[in-house]
């Protein structure tokens, strides 16, 4: 299932050139995937409060064109690959028509325990990102 979230560009996300701050695209990134966990019915908090936490361990972004103040953009996100202890989600960051790419990335994510030890994806967690949420 991919998800959209709809972001207008604020002053304050910007650089001296009226361009969205590079690493602005990570704060995105994060709002997109807290809100596609949403969309298939559950939330960052009900995760770990089930004692599972989802730290970045990876984050890459590759910026095709600029995104500026007051820019409508838009961020889709979607579920791309689960391993035995971890996630991967994938972004498209796209202009206010849909039409023009402004970056794109992804985050790899350990699934770790409450002390931060590595652990395999709970069966409810795997059921939760059943194919009906991707």
């Amino acid at each position: 299932m991919n998800v959209w979230l709809a972001h207008r560009v604020s002053y304050g996300e910007t650089d001296a050139m009226g361009v969205m701050y590079y690493a602005e695209y990570l704060h995105l990134f994060e709002r997109g995937r807290s809100e596609w966990i949403r969309a298939c019915g559950h939330s960052y908090a009900a995760i770990e409060a089930q004692g599972i936490y989802l730290p970045v361990r990876e984050a890459q972004c590759r910026y095709r064109a600029p995104a500026r103040y007051d820019e409508l953009i838009w961020l889709e996100t979607w579920l791309d690959a689960q391993g035995r202890a971890s996630l991967t989600f994938a972004y498209r960051l796209m202009d206010e028509t849909k039409t023009r790419l402004l970056a794109q990335g992804s985050t790899q994510h350990a699934v770790v325990d409450s002390r931060g030890k590595p652990v395999a994806i709970p069966q409810w967690l795997r059921e939760f990102l059943s194919p009906s949420c991707q």
